[in-house]
């Protein structure tokens, strides 16, 4: 996908948890860009997971 300057997307995310994974987490998602001040992207989405 290709964003010029001043438009917007929606991103969506979808984690897959099991039983023996309760608790905190913290998730990272990378975007590469073609921004030249930000060539990198890190989303992070924390988590705290209850059954």
């Amino acid at each position: 996908m290709v964003l010029n300057p001043g438009q917007k997307t929606t991103i969506a995310m979808q984690f897959m948890m099991h039983g023996d994974m309760g608790g905190k987490h913290n998730f990272s998602v990378h975007l590469p860009t073609n921004d030249p001040n930000q060539a990198d992207k890190t989303l992070t989405v924390l988590s705290n997971w209850v059954q």
